[in-house]
């Protein structure tokens, strides 16, 4: 199909998998999952062949007891087993503390599922304790979820949750990452550095999180976010994109046929536009890749667009935002996703009206994203991703408002590229930090604060999201190009 040219509803069905069921169980292991997802543009530049791995590790499954006993009141539970010395929880305990990450489990047992992970130091809520297997009292915490009470320690001050991870006003990206040379010497401690000045060599491609500078004489070195110390001069800092989509209020603005102008065969190349359709007519001005336009209508041969009186756009230099068929059962203020794998257009909707419009960067020709419907399965704050490439191993830090959908395809932040509109990961589909943090905040399963990761289930349904190959002919009406009056978080 050619991807330039306007397409007409017909009766061929849209090619896309059954949608997936409204009651997604979450893995019930308390391992923690081996995650694996691709770097698409990353990966291109510094190897292939990257896994997903969950940074917080979740408890070790103990011998389960016979029985649950429910009803008791927490203050209660814990004078019947005090800690050395003093009771687990005071009097004056306003709220639990996470001595460290951990799991969240859906009831009251060592071998439950998993709702999610509450991040450490967070100050939590709870409603009631009982006795279960594995540990002397489990502990209902709000918003919803059971801890084991030996990671849970009482605080007198008021609880304390915060959005993960933590990002201030100023900043696209929470903190600063920066590509590893391979000429760089990595020290495990500060005194390392004197007593082994040479440290260790960097083996494969690695990006680290930056967290503090620190000077030792003339020398500069960064720590980083595993608490290694690199010396600055061999650190590539990378400057992530500041592009990001449209939201309701821009889409209010707009008419309904809108597009970014960028050229697919050049895309960091102005766009001509011409004084009639045609590639011989004359050039009256160009446009700045990824400029928003309105559309107001398409020559004969649907090849060119108008924008106004004598100024038209060849269609192939245009990403379209073009409505398709709602999905199937779709419920009247649902929160889903539309991806157009042609276009390099990602759509939010409520129902039928769509609230944010972006470009995405999606699966290169061999390393295509798979087409179909499916549910987000898993929310991961930051997850680092790792690999090897033959010999060869890959290391990258902390990637943040990672969405796993299918398997180990995710939306996630692409924090080392700025080539929106552009198909060059690896199957996974690139955000924009701009966009892949307002995405992972609208969508589906609601990530509660102070936790670093949610896993889909029956009573917190992930979003679903469609990805298609263009407006494939489908016989129905298309979804109106309408605005909605929800505003996006």
């Amino acid at each position: 199909m050619d991807a330039g040219a306007p397409q007409a509803p017909s009766s061929t069905p849209l090619p896309v998998e059954a949608p997936a069921p409204e009651a997604i169980a979450p893995p019930v292991s308390a391992d923690p999952p081996v995650l694996e997802a691709d770097l698409g543009a990353f990966a291109e530049e510094f190897g292939e062949g990257f896994d997903v791995e969950e940074s917080e590790p979740e408890e070790a499954e103990l011998e389960p007891e016979p029985e649950i006993e429910l009803g008791l009141d927490l203050r209660d539970a814990f004078e019947e087993e005090p800690a050395p010395g003093e009771k687990l929880f005071k009097p004056d305990t306003r709220s639990l503390r996470a001595k460290r990450s951990i799991a969240v489990r859906a009831e009251p047992r060592q071998d439950a599922a998993s709702l999610g992970t509450l991040a450490q130091d967070m100050r939590v809520r709870w409603k009631q304790a009982v006795k279960g297997p594995g540990c002397t009292a489990w502990v209902e915490i709000e918003p919803r979820g059971w801890i084991c009470e030996r990671y849970l320690e009482s605080n007198w001050r008021e609880p304390r949750t915060r959005e993960l991870p933590l990002l201030s006003s100023e900043e696209l990206t929470p903190g600063v990452y920066a590509h590893v040379s391979r000429r760089a010497r990595v020290y495990e401690s500060l005194a390392e550095i004197r007593r082994r000045p040479r440290g260790r060599r960097v083996k494969g491609s690695v990006t680290v999180k930056l967290v503090s500078e620190v000077r030792r004489g003339r020398r500069h070195f960064w720590r980083t976010s595993d608490g290694k110390y690199i010396d600055a001069r061999f650190l590539r800092p990378y400057t992530p994109s500041a592009f990001g989509g449209l939201d309701r209020v821009a889409l209010e603005a707009l008419p309904p046929l809108v597009a970014w102008a960028q050229s697919r065969a050049t895309p960091r190349e102005p766009v001509e536009v011409r004084a009639a359709p045609g590639a011989a007519s004359e050039t009256v001005g160009v446009l700045a890749p990824r400029t928003v336009v309105a559309l107001q209508e398409f020559s004969g041969d649907g090849q060119w667009a108008r924008l106004a009186p004598e100024q038209w756009v060849a269609v192939e230099n245009l990403h379209r935002l073009r409505a398709a068929p709602a999905l199937p059962d779709l419920l009247p203020e649902e929160r889903w996703l539309d991806v157009d794998l042609t276009e390099q257009v990602l759509v939010a909707y409520e129902g039928v009206k769509p609230v944010y419009a972006t470009l995405i960067s999606s699966g290169k020709p061999l390393h295509e994203t798979p087409t179909g419907i499916f549910r987000i399965w898993l929310k991961s704050s930051e997850a680092d991703m790792t690999g090897a490439e033959g010999r060869s191993r890959y290391r990258v830090a902390t990637v943040p408002w990672t969405m796993f959908f299918q398997g180990n395809f995710a939306l996630h932040t692409a924090y080392w590229h700025d080539r929106w509109g552009e198909p060059v990961s690896h199957g996974c589909i690139n955000l924009s930090p701009r966009d892949a943090r307002a995405l992972y905040r609208w969508s589906g399963p609601e990530v509660p604060l102070g936790w670093s990761m949610a896993y889909g289930t029956a009573d917190f349904l992930g979003s679903r999201i469609r990805v298609r190959q263009g407006l494939e002919p489908t016989g129905e009406v298309p979804l109106p190009v309408a605005v909605s009056t929800v505003p996006l978080p």
